[in-house]
């Protein structure tokens, strides 16, 4: 984990970097949303998960929380869930209700504390309205973004992440060649699926966060920014025809476990 930090007076970020070997990093970013019902949404990896609960400590009182917002049940999200809901007695957890089913076939969840939504679904949060929002690009048929209307932000989940050179606190410390690659591959590589859509109809899916105006995204999967939304948008548009993203073979991992060998 690294430091927490301040993205506006009232959103902080729970950055972590996950090293993808011969790739780069991925970003793995949890956020609270001090509203006057403090929201946590998603809870890190669980291979960090004790120094994800000392990172959120620093930020605010998990017995604090009143809700824990969970974009999908991937394991990069999910990583402290359950000490969270533990450590948050008062916390309600607010996830698509396949995602909530899914995760209890390994653990108990306490559907008590549940609160199913889909997209266009709201939750009010004392000061703000939280909608859920299909993003433009997923990897898991439960996703769930925010909008948040008073800070006038959306949170993306994994869409509009990218893979990066090096751990930064701010995507203006990478130059936008590398970012444009990384932001590229890493869609193509996360949702294969968008080579198979054509390029109106993903039009459309774009058109509908502009309809938000968003003042700012905030991605899972890539350090803070503040460039402007439709930088994003443009980008995304080229996304039907640019070319597939292919993973390492096991010829790669190979020279990569003799390389490590190597060093050892």
């Amino acid at each position: 984990m690294d430091k927490p930090h301040q993205i506006t007076a009232d959103i902080e970020v729970l950055p972590s970097f996950f090293p993808l070997p011969g790739a780069g990093f991925l970003a793995i970013n949890a956020f609270v949303i001090k509203a006057k019902e403090p929201v946590l949404v998603d809870t890190g990896m669980g291979i960090e998960s004790e120094a994800f609960m000392q990172a959120l400590e620093k930020v605010i009182d998990p017995r604090d929380l009143r809700w824990v917002w969970l974009t999908h049940d991937d394991a990069d999200h999910t990583g402290s869930i359950r000490k969270i809901l533990e450590a948050a007695p008062k916390a309600r957890l607010a996830a698509n209700a396949l995602a909530v089913l899914r995760m209890s076939t390994s653990w108990p969840v306490p559907m008590h504390r549940v609160h199913w939504l889909n997209p266009g679904d709201s939750i009010q949060v004392g000061d703000r309205t939280l909608t859920a929002v299909r993003p433009p690009l997923f990897d898991n048929p439960t996703t769930i973004g925010i909008y948040d209307d008073k800070s006038e932000i959306f949170f993306s989940a994994d869409c509009f992440g990218g893979i990066i050179p090096a751990p930064v606190q701010n995507v203006d410390d990478i130059a936008d060649d590398e970012l444009t690659q990384g932001v590229m591959n890493w869609a193509c590589a996360d949702s294969p699926w968008i080579h198979m859509v054509g390029q109106d109809e993903f039009g459309r899916a774009l058109d509908r966060i502009r309809q938000f105006a968003p003042k700012m995204i905030l991605s899972a999967h890539l350090p803070t920014t503040r460039r402007n939304p439709e930088q994003f948008l443009k980008l995304f548009a080229a996304l039907p025809a640019f070319p597939p993203f292919i993973p390492p073979g096991q010829t790669t991992l190979e020279q990569l476990l003799s390389e490590k060998q190597e060093r050892s």
